[in-house]
């Protein structure tokens, strides 16, 4: 594969020579076009001024009476003249024709019987020559023509010497044009070059905040650095986005590992506890109350841990053709039993026969997630609401609290992995908003969160419409 350097001047050479090709042609044909014209021109006259010599008072008709003049008083280099009969018969003719005469047939004289003059050009290719046939009449009946030829060798020699200089100028201008081309094309690529010089310093040092700088124009070479520098500059946020994905990832891990070793701990101690206690059934049966506590804790975080586990590694969730207005009203029905003494109003009506396409006990899941933590975060004297609503081949869902609400600054952050707002005192793992996005994104939906401090939070999980 040819380098691009030598590809442009290739390139440029191809159409300079296409060009040159194109203009030498069009000149070679004006040049000849032109002398051709000019030749023909002063034939016509010269056949005029023999024709007036012809045509005078004393002419007593074709035969007998016709006084010709002397064509020697015509003559001319390379030019022949020659008077014909209407029956092809040479009557007069110049002397520098000899024994020669010029080419008449029946069908030249045909020819000018019903046109009337015209030029030809007969002989060979070595020999041509330019023809004028200027018919002679007497009133209206022709009765011979008049013939003036002129030989084409200077003119075609001229038109020779023409094509060899076009054709030598034609290889100095290509030969230029090749080095002009190598000189431009280096120049122009020079910025490239100290692109990919840049570039490959850049991979050797991996140095994502390093930029490559361009003093020239803002053409499209100036457009390239500014787009690679840009990508620089996203590739540099990206490694930093990364790392400090990372570094979320080993906080996630250390939270992981204070979550499990608390109630490890807890259940730990209450069991050696137990150990060294007296007999006490009813400080055993607290003790062990507290350390099943903690390990249904432990085992729902465990779960929580699993469940996105199987969302990181690309895991999908199995589905099928679902009723969900039965689904949600089974929610409902086991709502009031997560409550804190909050009033539950239900309003989903709008469901009934509503199908879609998803899996009962991960939409469960996601509905008692939400609702745990409408209630955990509502007073006794609040309020849950558990609506529905529709539009254009969707389904609503929303379940609205009368709690603290969330702040502005941390809405952009509640389904991030282990994030518990500054309003939030009730504990848990800060797990479950994340596994409920990601279950609703699994059904092709999405959740919406408005929130007012102080004023509650509603959060709505639109799911696609059952298509047959």
């Amino acid at each position: 594969m040819l380098p691009i350097r030598w590809r442009l001047i290739l390139s440029y050479t191809g159409v300079l020579i296409f060009t040159l090709i194109l203009f030498s042609a069009f000149l070679y044909s004006a040049v000849q076009q032109n002398l051709l014209r000019q030749t023909d021109r002063t034939l016509a006259a010269r056949a005029e001024e023999i024709a007036l010599k012809i045509r005078t008072p004393q002419m007593l008709g074709w035969r007998g009476g016709l006084m010709l003049p002397r064509m020697s008083a015509f003559a001319s280099p390379g030019t022949y003249f020659q008077i014909v009969s209407d029956t092809g018969e040479v009557m007069a003719k110049s002397v520098n024709l000899g024994t020669d005469s010029l080419p008449v047939s029946p069908e030249t004289i045909e020819q000018v019987r019903q046109k009337g003059s015209f030029f030809q050009t007969v002989g060979p290719k070595n020999e041509e020559l330019r023809v004028y046939n200027l018919p002679i009449n007497v009133k209206n009946r022709l009765i011979g023509l008049l013939q003036v030829g002129y030989s084409l060798e200077p003119i075609n020699n001229m038109l020779k010497r023409l094509a060899q200089t076009l054709f030598i100028v034609s290889l100095i201008m290509v030969g230029l044009a090749i080095g002009l081309g190598y000189y431009l094309a280096l120049t122009a690529l020079s910025p490239i070059n100290h692109l990919t010089r840049a570039a490959s310093a850049i991979s050797e040092t991996q140095d994502l905040n390093r930029r490559v700088e361009y003093q020239g124009p803002p053409d499209e070479i100036g457009k390239l650095t500014s787009a690679f520098n840009k990508m620089l500059a996203r590739l540099a946020a990206a490694q930093q986005s990364l790392s400090e994905a990372y570094a979320a990832q080993r906080r996630f891990v250390a939270d992981v590992s204070h979550e499990l070793r608390t109630p490890l701990t807890i259940i730990r101690g209450n069991l050696e506890f137990l150990q060294q206690i007296e007999k006490n059934n009813q400080m055993q049966t607290e003790i062990m109350a507290d350390a099943v506590g903690e390990a249904e804790r432990m085992s729902r975080l465990l779960n929580n841990l699993l469940i996105l586990a199987r969302a990181d590694a690309g895991q999908h969730i199995e589905k099928e053709p679902l009723n969900l207005g039965m689904l949600v009203q089974d929610i409902a029905r086991q709502a009031p039993l997560l409550g804190s003494g909050a009033f539950f109003i239900q309003n989903f009506e709008i469901l009934s026969g509503a199908r879609i396409v998803g899996n009962a006990d991960y939409l469960k899941q996601l509905f008692l997630i939400l609702l745990d933590n409408a209630f955990k975060y509502s007073s006794p004297t609040g309020k849950i609401t558990l609506a529905a609503t529709q539009k254009e081949g969707w389904f609503g869902v929303s379940i609205s609290d009368t709690g603290p609400g969330i702040p502005s600054e941390e809405l952009s952050r509640i389904f991030e992995r282990f994030f518990r707002g500054t309003t939030r005192h009730t504990g848990g793992t800060g797990l479950g908003l994340a596994i409920a996005r990601w279950i609703a994104e699994e059904h092709g939906g999405h959740l919406e969160v408005t929130s007012q401090p102080g004023q509650g939070s509603t959060f709505t999980l639109w799911l696609p419409a059952f298509q047959n």
